[in-house]
């Protein structure tokens, strides 16, 4: 059965085989991911966004940059997604090299599909996870900024209370409520109430 694309993170696949990049990017297209193709290691860190969720299928032998150079590279700017190498040259030294740098995978080639795929499921669910922990934490600690009048303001307008309902709530102005709710979205980084629950249910 097939998966919705928009349900699905983005998988990319850096490779210099051409052939092997759009055989593996039409493979899972047809399971439903979406796909990114690199060439090359330049272009990957020239065109792609790391904000997008998902994770990284990388060759080896690579020319100008290699997969390890590149995977400490990626490291070193903070790159969170779980990298997948796929390889027909790996040897012990390898295997150590990118587990230790903190490879998520290392399959060989040719890769039997339903691996690949399998380990495609457990890199993006190790990356969703990660990243709704982080969503969490950096809400929390945004929350911890805010004055407690500034809280009060916001768990009743979550409750659907109008500003004059509030203000009435709390025996306070409308203007001052505006104020309080005002300065709370700026240190929460929102627009709306709407947007404290889509954070809290992510």
């Amino acid at each position: 059965m097939k998966t919705n694309k928009t349900e699905k993170p983005t998988v990319r696949i850096i490779d210099d085989d051409l052939d092997l990049l759009e055989g593996l990017a039409y493979m899972l297209e047809e399971e439903g991911w979406q796909v990114k193709t690199y060439p090359n290691a330049d272009s990957f860190l020239t065109l792609d966004n790391p904000e997008v969720p998902g994770c990284l299928i990388l060759d080896y032998l690579m020319p100008t940059v290699n997969g390890v150079e590149l995977q400490k590279q990626l490291k070193d700017k903070g790159f969170s997604q779980p990298v997948i190498f796929l390889t027909a040259h790996a040897d012990l030294d390898m295997a150590i090299s990118v587990f230790t740098k903190g490879a998520f995978h290392l399959l060989k080639k040719p890769v039997d599909p339903l691996t690949l795929l399998q380990t495609i499921e457990e890199a993006t669910a190790k990356d969703k996870n990660a990243r709704s922990e982080s969503r969490y934490s950096n809400f929390d600690n945004r929350w911890n900024l805010l004055s407690q009048r500034e809280r009060q303001v916001i768990e009743l307008a979550m409750q659907g209370l109008m500003n004059y309902q509030i203000a009435e709530r709390l025996n306070l102005s409308e203007r001052t409520i505006e104020s309080h709710r005002f300065n709370a979205y700026k240190k929460l980084g929102i627009s709306a109430i709407e947007d404290i629950r889509r954070l809290r249910n992510d």
